[in-house]
């Protein structure tokens, strides 16, 4: 793998307006040109699939199984996606349907139009994923994108630089290697949309940035995402698929559980599971299932972030939170999953101010369900919040009472690759979402156009002095809906009312069901006498 180099900051100008001149020459627009780059974009992943491997490795010590699953594979999903339903996506929508009676004639419609050139910024935790799919979503839209990789994936960065203008046009989809320095040349630019991944501190430049031109972004951020325990939970199914995601990437993810909030009537058995689950599946060094060797996951990223993660269990040991240490190795930069147990007046420290984005795991100990909840609407909204529960009434309340950008019960970060729904957050954890259709969509301008046809123009000469009580009325009637409801009493009553119409439709469409029924039966029995 070649040393990375960066591109000159002088040339950033003139991509940019490469990628300009491309747009405004609307050859990114047809159908056509969007389908054959999605798929080279397939067939750029398929042909170096060994290149990417080694690049992962080099950057973050990934083995094939965790490039795929964690990599190539929801980026090939987006793509037969996009390829598939792009026609049905880019097509113009009649909105006629709800438009009043008046406008119904100026066939009111909404154009798909790309934004422009869009720039995405990727993060060094999953530098194909998280940099790659917003790129399929931004090609679907037929916007020309600018890439810019994190620095701290340099091998990945110079193999998406070498690979890009070989399958793609370089007229319209570049990569802008380098640091700081680049990305703030980069945030100068008036874009069509912004894409950034990383922290929320970083967000903040970001959105601060673009606001000085005025250009949309979305961005996915960080922060803690937490997990409820319920006392109906099933801990053993819940337990391992937590700490097998949390494996992934060694919890170097935005969407790992950070952290757990335990009932107290729980929290023995599941500290007990977790610890036997733990020496189970990834057995002590030299074991090759050991977390120091497996290759189902990667290193710390860093040694400052290894040595962030080591600073957590010492402080948890000075205040005996630490009840289960996993192994460590400075060398190769990696840890086994460890576990902090916080009850009431017990100090977390750090683990608990920051995101944790580790190997470490405190499980905090709650009274109930309402404690949980308390706890999680206190603090900013979680990218991805997870509910450990049994009973669809402890869903019900999780899901009306919390705020989060995505929320999974019983299963943990299988939010992230689902293509058909939205991925994002909310607040602190970041705002906008894309993949699938919703990145369609993130990247396409929705422009509303009406047609006033000449024949209309009758009508229209109420527009027109002098204003008279005549027009005035017809005015009323062409672009007036009546009010055709009461005024409402008390909310009380909107309650009654609405389930009064809905016990109206379930007893018709019974009847409806039992007419058609007894008809049918006298038929058949009509023809058998």
């Amino acid at each position: 793998m070649s040393a990375q180099t960066d591109t000159p900051l002088g040339e950033i100008d003139a991509i940019f307006d490469r990628l300009k001149t491309r747009f405004a020459s609307r050859a990114t627009y047809s159908v056509d040109y969007r389908t054959y780059h999605l798929k080279q974009l397939g067939y750029m992943l398929k042909d170096n699939q060994q290149q990417i491997y080694d690049a992962l490795k080099t950057d973050l010590d990934k083995g094939s199984w965790a490039c795929d699953i964690e990599e190539l594979y929801p980026i090939y999903n987006e793509i037969e996606l996009a390829i598939r339903k792009l026609p049905e996506w880019m097509k113009t929508e009649s909105r006629s349907k709800d438009a009043i009676t008046t406008f119904k004639f100026i066939s009111p419609r909404i154009v798909k139009q790309p934004k422009g050139v869009v720039l995405i910024i990727g993060p060094w935790n999953f530098p194909i994923q998280c940099v790659l799919i917003p790129l399929v979503n931004a090609i679907a839209a037929g916007c020309p994108v600018i890439l810019k990789p994190s620095e701290l994936s340099p091998a990945v960065s110079v193999l998406l630089s070498q690979l890009i203008p070989r399958y793609l046009d370089p007229e319209a989809y570049a990569v802008v290697a380098g640091g700081i320095e680049h990305a703030t040349k980069l945030l100068e630019k008036e874009w069509g949309h912004i894409i950034y991944t990383g922290s929320t501190r970083v967000g903040r430049i970001v959105a601060a940035a673009a606001a000085k031109t005025l250009t949309p972004t979305t961005l996915e951020l960080g922060g803690k995402s937490p997990v409820i325990v319920a006392e109906c939970a099933n801990i053993k199914v819940a337990m391992k698929r937590l700490l097998s995601l949390k494996q992934a990437n060694i919890g170097q993810m935005c969407v790992s559980p950070d952290y757990i909030l335990c009932v107290r009537s729980r929290v023995d058995e599941l500290v007990s599971f977790c610890k036997n689950t733990l020496d189970e599946y990834w057995p002590k060094h030299p074991h090759p299932q050991s977390f120091l060797n497996t290759q189902a996951t990667a290193r710390l990223a860093s040694k400052s972030g290894y040595n962030r993660q080591l600073s957590f269990l010492e402080h948890a040991e000075q205040q005996g939170t630490l009840i289960y240490r996993g192994e460590t190795d400075e060398e190769k930069q990696r840890m086994g999953i460890s576990l902090v147990l916080l009850d009431k007046g017990k100090d977390g420290g750090k683990v608990m101010q920051e995101e944790v984005f580790g190997p470490v795991l405190p499980i905090i100990v709650v009274e109930d369900l309402d404690e949980a909840i308390k706890y999680i609407n206190d603090r900013p909204h979680p990218l991805a919040l997870y509910g450990c529960t049994t009973t669809k009434k402890a869903q019900d309340r999780i899901i009306a009472e919390t705020i989060s950008g995505s929320l999974t019960f019983n299963d943990f970060g299988v939010a992230t690759i689902n293509r058909s729904l939205p991925f994002g957050g909310v607040g602190e954890s970041g705002w906008g979402s894309y993949h699938g259709q919703d990145g369609f969509n993130t990247f396409t301008h929705n422009k509303p156009v009406l047609n006033s046809p000449f024949w209309t123009e009758t009508i229209q000469t109420i527009r027109y002095p002098p204003l008279t009580p005549t027009k005035a009325w017809i005015a009323r009637l062409s672009f007036l809906i009546p009010m055709n409801y009461k005024r409402p009493i008390s909310v009380e009553q909107e309650y009654n009312r609405r389930k009064r119409r809905a016990i109206i439709r379930w007893l018709a469409i019974m009847l409806i069901g039992l007419s058609g029924g007894w008809f049918g039966l006298a038929a058949i029995m009509g023809r058998t006498t």
